[in-house]
């Protein structure tokens, strides 16, 4: 109950001398609350195959930036725009010749459990269905 008479009274003093009154102390600040996540990764993240049975050994793996499969051939993504059905990629891939740049279109199902990939290195691949 003191500390706050004496805080008033020094107030007053400094107020009535012209001085001006202490700096209070900075208050933490709180991280803004509309600050979105990080984004999602995108729909076509993660690891596909023809057949189930190819999930453990044949399967493509996707990641944001690129992909790989089985067959040795590895891509990376420059740019990727987003479709209504998929996603369309600007990427250089490697399939047993030096890098060349292709595009490449993902078609993926309303479910998200299959994928169609056109373009690119690969001679027409089957439908890819979503390894679990």
């Amino acid at each position: 109950m003191i500390r706050p008479v004496l805080m008033l009274a020094l107030t007053a003093y400094l107020a009535a001398c012209g001085a001006e009154e202490p700096a209070a102390a900075p208050k933490p600040v709180a991280a803004p609350s509309n600050v979105p996540p990080q984004a999602a990764a995108p729909a076509y993240v993660g690891r596909w195959a023809a057949t189930p049975d190819l999930c453990a050994d044949g399967a493509w793996v996707f990641q944001r930036d690129g992909l790989s499969t089985a067959g040795e051939v590895t891509c990376g993504f420059e740019g990727v725009a987003a479709l209504d059905d998929g996603y369309e990629i600007a990427a250089t891939c490697t399939a047993q010749a030096p890098p060349q740049a292709h595009r490449l279109n993902l078609s993926l199902s309303a479910d998200g459990r299959t994928m169609r990939v056109r373009g690119g290195p690969f001679d027409d691949p089957p439908p890819l269905s979503r390894c679990p």
